[in-house]
């Protein structure tokens, strides 16, 4: 059984990999065009008046038929939802009224209503049991607060409005998968790459809304023209030269890619694990992925380092040597500062992530000082705190190893979003395996790329 610490600690583990899936779901989105303030925006005025968000107002401004709400809200709410429930109504109107009179819905009460109960369920619309505060004392209460929304033949729900946080984005997910095909995100393997059903998994439940989900090894096959988008998710191992260049292959057609590489690799160089599945020591040392080069030409230089800060270190029970166990602040999960002042921002609506041994990243080459080329726009997307540091070379991570402060002091990047023209990695190397019969690799897109 769990002691209440690691219980804790394994909820705050879950709660970041949400909110990391979300994070990179956001920069999916990103480099498909779509304004990343479509995650998880809330932006309540003093007057409680809700202001939808360009793309959900987009989305809903080219329906190319009718689509109807169905809102299943009990009249007896209690307080605990009620404004909640005004949230909704007034979020959906917001829709109706960006919609060129093609977004049609009402609101309906089942409670009482049996062929109406039937209907929601017949929509997966379910009651919500709360607890509520009756005569001084506390009591169940069961409620509908559900969306149904029906386009044609197709139906898609939100079964219970438990948060106004994180709404908009379900509903225009939910009506982009009803009423726009989807695109085709592919994850390369082949590389020691995070698996798309298991390391990524809570990320590929998000895609899954709106995108198909494919893989491939660009060292062995095409990147196909149908693939909207890349994710290159944390390779390490190397990848070849023909792998490289089937990536820069893709970008120069002008779609996009979110590249998640990390500086530094973290191996545990034994197996034993303490009794609540931390392992004792890990070794950190240089992750060789063999895109530093062609990243470099790109623009953006990940560095042999990780970032560490012993202000945002989360304490937890770990196992020690001697039998012992201790409460330890290991400063390897770094918290992140939102940019500021940016009408860009994968982090919009998403609070308390942190970054576990990330490497930091800076702009060289055609970006180098943050200036883009003529017709490119460059974004920081977020940065860990003045109080972090970098720690390089080859270390070890134990519960009793004394983390030394060093001088290479914060805030640094831990990524950035570019859109505009790029050059190829390539240009003045053609590989020697190319066939002079075959069509030449471009020196430069077609047209704006998307890099996260």
């Amino acid at each position: 059984m769990s002691t209440p610490s690691s219980a804790a600690k394994k909820r705050t583990y879950a709660s970041n990999a949400i909110l990391y899936s979300l994070f990179v779901a956001g920069a999916i989105v990103l480099i498909n065009l779509i304004s990343t303030r479509f995650f998880g925006r809330i932006d309540l005025t003093e007057l409680k008046v809700y202001t939808l968000s360009p793309p959900s107002r987009e989305l809903v401004k080219k329906l190319p038929d009718y689509l109807t709400v169905k809102a299943y809200i009990s009249a007896d709410l209690p307080p605990e939802i009620k404004t909640l429930s005004r949230y909704v109504r007034d979020l959906i109107d917001e829709y109706r009224t960006s919609s060129n009179g093609k977004f049609r819905w009402e609101a309906v009460d089942p409670s009482s209503d049996k062929a109406l109960e039937q209907e929601a369920r017949a929509c997966k619309v379910e009651r919500i049991e709360i607890q509520v505060l009756r005569s001084s004392k506390f009591e169940m209460g069961s409620y509908y607060l559900g969306l149904c929304l029906q386009y044609g033949d197709k139906t898609e729900a939100i079964p219970q409005i438990a948060r106004a946080e994180g709404l908009e984005f379900e509903i225009s997910s939910l009506i982009k998968k009803l009423t726009v095909k989807k695109k085709k995100i592919a994850f390369t393997t082949g590389h020691g790459e995070s698996d798309v059903n298991q390391g990524f998994r809570a990320l590929k439940q998000v895609l899954e809304q709106e995108y198909e989900i494919t893989t491939v090894n660009p060292s062995n096959a095409e990147i196909g023209s149908d693939v909207d988008g890349l994710v290159i998710g944390g390779p390490k191992q190397t990848i070849d030269d023909k792998g490289q260049r089937e990536i820069d292959r893709y970008l120069m057609t002008g779609r996009g890619a979110v590249i998640l590489v990390d500086g530094m690799s973290v191996s545990s160089p034994n197996t034993q694990f303490g009794a609540h599945g931390f392992a004792q020591l890990k070794m950190v040392q240089s992750n060789d992925t063999g895109l530093d080069k062609m990243l470099e030409a790109y623009g953006f230089k990940i560095s042999k380092d990780v970032i560490l800060d012993r202000e945002a270190a989360m304490p937890g029970l770990v196992d020690m040597s001697g039998g012992r166990r201790g409460l330890v602040q290991l400063p390897v999960w770094v918290g992140v500062e939102i940019a500021k002042n940016q009408n860009l921002s994968v982090l919009d609506g998403i609070r308390g992530l942190v970054f576990p041994l990330a490497s930091p990243v800076d702009v060289v080459g055609p970006l180098a000082g943050g200036n883009p080329p003529a017709g490119g726009k460059l974004w920081k997307l977020a940065s860990s705190r003045p109080s972090s540091w970098k720690q390089s070379g080859f270390f070890i991570i134990s519960p009793e190893n004394k983390f030394e402060e060093t001088k290479d002091r914060g805030p640094f990047a831990f990524g950035y979003a570019y859109h505009g023209p790029l050059k190829s990695a390539f240009v003045t190397t053609p590989a020697a395996s190319v066939s002079t019969d075959k069509e030449q690799p471009l020196s430069e897109s077609k047209t704006p790329v998307r890099l996260v």
